[in-house]
């Protein structure tokens, strides 16, 4: 609920635990050590002036289970978020255009949230000052609850605040703020912008010709209305060194590299080099503030310009090149080659060419040392993850959507918000960003777990707290954290996401249950969001659709969706194999954590796998099948079919067959056991395919009928990773070879890493969004097997 008001500070002494710290910075971007911190004993009055932003942080106790209700008001803000438990229950909304209006946006925010189990919850307060206000007005902000569905809005009493979050919480907030640093493409809409964090300073480079048309902002794929060619190079996970190129729109024909490099005191040093550009092409850069955040930018000079944040230190950018100045821009001609823009006043294009070739040779040493023979492939990984990498104050990190063109905040404003996280998509995304930056990648995977509805799940999608309240998607959290965890052994990560992973697998147990075998199903319903937001709970079999992830797989074709039950009437192989999967992950980390779940756990995925092994094994077809409760198999026949081998529900004779008659058949996933495509026909010639190739849904091919997706090949591996059969052990080699080729190949072509791929032999681009970070599991599968992971 939103209101606008104002209101007045009530502070006191409390006694060390009670109460809520408050944190004041100068700046306005919570950056650095707060100006001031102190404890409040009360939510019903917070006021402050004179400063750039603030915090409120601490735990909520809640006193009763069940919804509970919060009612926010804020004044004088330029960007405000309530967040309980990662629940976003109230906003400002400015992050809109029209922020009066916040119908436009997509989804339903969390408010009221379910407390089912776990009473004592994280609670931060992020309030950006609105900088267009004088001084000494007082930026405010009030909150109340009205617990378990009561209409009393009651003030929050002293007893349930306490000042510290949970050590895990800490943990969190520490890395996070740690990673929002340094110069990048940390602003999703567009690779032209350069911006420096904490200060969200922004450097755009332009390109325009001599009748001063210009590509002002583009992003890497051709697709969705952006006609600018881009071909990305590296991207350090370390962040030191970036290149890339771009042009050839339909109204400049030049051609540029971008490439830049920055160091841990924050000094950037670019250089801009023209590959094919007419006589008259010229750089033409602006600068400004991100995110709403107060800042003054100074044109100094045609070769030298300013910029200071509010509570940050003036920083300068000098410019070699032939300039003039146009306005509120800087021209630097490309008549006469390469240009520089540094924040070092003796860089030359000589110097920072230099420096720039050792940046990359440091980079390319590191990764020859640390993948060997598959360094190019860990190059593409890397950069999978890393030109996805963004920040915006609506997350409390750095996270790496799936790809720039994809948003899902509505009326954006200024397209600084613009972003979208999805499920599986982003959780797959932490284990490729995890591979060369363990921060960037925690940071992203906390991100997508603390998405999570109130109802419990990880949702189809969310984006500036709204999110799809009716469906989830496949559940592969606790793996990923299982083999983030392998790699690098914090516990505190598994600490702060545990029970947020075990609400996801108990949303599963009440909700998805199909009878009378309940067996897991795919549903589209939840009956609270239906209750208080009318309309946004439901989208019936399509909602179920999209519930897989495999949006239009023909696994799902027909329409057998009980508008009752709000379930789809079919027992899902792969949904089950994922939640059997999800249980031994977590008994697992249980173990590694202290928990006292670890055998119920255990029990659960035994429960499963003897469920899967019993009844959606298909003896007629050699393989495991999804089945209707009538008892008929629906054989449609997708690589979820080998997902119940990830908790063994076949016997190693049955996996083998599954591997010779499906896997290594030509004529069905098409996996050469030399793993090269040797033999197979050029329709099904890359293999592995979203339906097998004897499906009739797979010669007129589409979408999640018939092309090739990373996600699919990530789990086929764990599933056969757990069989250690001559036969199995093949195939699964064969499979990672060939896949990782299919991946190299559009990357040495086109430097596409690829939503989906097509499988025909003479494919020469991405069939779907063409940079979309988790086609590049393709590799990563490759790089589990060599054991680099």
């Amino acid at each position: 609920m939103l209101r606008f008001a104002i209101a007045t500070l009530l502070a006191s002494t409390v006694t060390a635990d009670n109460g809520l710290t408050v944190s004041m910075y100068e700046n306005g971007a919570l950056s650095g050590t707060p100006s001031k911190t102190y404890t409040i004993t009360s939510l019903d009055k917070v006021s402050e002036s004179g400063v750039g932003s603030i915090s409120i942080t601490g735990t909520l106790t809640f006193p009763i289970l069940g919804w509970h209700n919060f009612t926010c008001e804020f004044a004088q803000t330029s960007l405000a978020m309530v967040w309980v438990d990662g629940h976003e229950v109230c906003t400002d909304a400015k992050y809109l255009e029209n922020w009066r209006n916040p119908s436009q946006l997509r989804g339903v925010m969390d408010n009221p949230i379910m407390v089912r189990e776990k009473k004592d919850l994280a609670f931060r307060v992020h309030l950006y000052r609105n900088s267009s206000i004088p001084a000494s007005t007082a930026t405010t902000f009030s909150m109340k609850w009205s617990l378990n569905g009561s209409s009393s809005i009651t003030s929050i009493p002293l007893s349930a605040m306490t000042t510290e979050m949970s050590p895990s919480e800490q943990e969190r907030e520490a890395l996070q703020k740690e990673v929002q640093r340094g110069w990048g493409n940390w602003n999703q809409h567009s690779i032209l912008d350069i911006v420096k964090l904490p200060d969200s300073a922004v450097l755009t480079t332009m390109l325009c010709n001599k009748n001063d048309d210009c590509i002002t902002d583009t992003r890497i794929e051709l697709d969705r209305g952006n006609d600018c060619y881009v071909r990305v190079g590296m991207y350090a996970g370390d962040q030191s060194y970036t290149q890339f190129y771009f042009g050839q729109s339909k109204t400049v024909s030049g051609n540029v590299s971008v490439e830049y490099t920055s160091t841990e005191t924050n000094d950037l040093t670019m250089l801009i080099t023209p590959q094919t550009v007419e006589q008259g092409h010229k750089i033409r850069i602006a600068g400004r503030f991100a995110w709403w955040r107060s800042g003054e930018y100074t044109i100094v000079s045609g070769n030298e310009v300013t910029f200071q944040g509010t509570g940050f230190d003036k920083f300068t950018m000098y410019i070699q090149g032939n300039t003039t100045i146009n306005g509120n821009f800087i021209d630097i001609s490309l008549d006469n080659g390469p240009i520089t823009i540094s924040t070092l006043k003796s860089t030359t294009v000589q110097s920072a060419r230099s420096d720039l070739t050792a940046a990359h040779e440091t980079r390319m040493n590191y990764l020859r040392t640390t993948f060997k023979d598959r360094a190019e492939v860990a190059l593409a990984i890397e950069a999978s993850a890393m030109w996805n990498l963004v920040y915006v104050p609506l997350e409390n990190g750095p996270l790496f959507p799936v790809s720039r063109n994809w948003n899902w905040v509505h009326g954006s404003a200024k397209g600084d918000f613009d972003y979208v996280i999805f499920d599986w998509d982003n959780l797959f995304a932490s284990l490729l960003g995890a591979l060369t930056n363990k921060k960037l990648g925690y940071s992203n995977f906390i991100q997508v777990m603390k998405s999570k509805t109130a109802d419990g799940f990880v949702p189809n999608f969310a984006a500036g707290g709204m999110k799809s309240q009716d469906r989830t998607e496949p559940p592969v959290g606790a793996k990923v954290l299982e083999e983030l965890y392998n790699r690098y052994g914090d516990k505190w990560l598994v600490e702060l996401v545990f029970d947020d992973l075990l609400d996801w697998q108990a949303f599963f147990l009440r909700e998805r249950l199909l009878e009378p075998l309940n067996l897991v199903c795919l549903g589209s319903y939840n009956v609270l969001v239906d209750k208080v937001h009318a309309g946004s709970a439901t989208a019936g079999m399509q909602g179920g659709r999209w519930e897989s992830g495999l949006d239009n797989s023909p696994m799902y074709d027909g329409e057998f969706f009980n508008s009752t039950t709000h379930q789809m009437m079919l027992y899902d192989m792969g949904m089950t194999s994922m939640l059997a999967q999800e249980a031994q992950s977590l008994a697992y980390l249980a173990d590694q954590i202290g928990r006292p779940e670890k055998q119920m756990l255990l029990d659960r995925a035994a429960h499963f796998r003897a469920l899967l092994a019993d009844n959606l094994w298909d003896e007629k077809i050699g393989t495991f099948s999804n089945k209707f409760p009538n008892g008929t198999f629906y054989e449609r026949i997708s690589p979820t079919t080998f997902y119940p081998l990830q908790v063994r529900a076949a016997t190693d004779e049955q996996a083998d067959s599954m591997v010779t008659n499906w896997l290594l058949n030509k004529d069905r996933f098409c996996i050469s056991p030399t793993g090269d495509s040797k033999g197979n026909g050029p329709d099904c010639y890359w293999g592995l395919p979203s339906i097998q190739a004897g499906d009739p849904a797979f010669p007129p091919l589409g979408y999640w009928r018939g092309y090739v997706w990373g996600p699919m090949a990530q789990l086929t591996y764990w599933s056969l990773k757990q069989y250690n059969t001559t036969i199995v052990n093949q195939g699964r080699k064969a499979m990672t070879n060939q896949l990782t080729s299919l991946m190299m190949s559009q990357w040495n072509r086109n430097r596409h890493i690829c939503e989906n791929y097509g499988p025909h032999q003479n494919t020469t681009d991405c069939t779907g969004t063409q940079f979309y970070h988790w086609g590049a599991l393709t590799g990563m599968i490759t790089l589990m097997e060599e054991q680099y992971w």
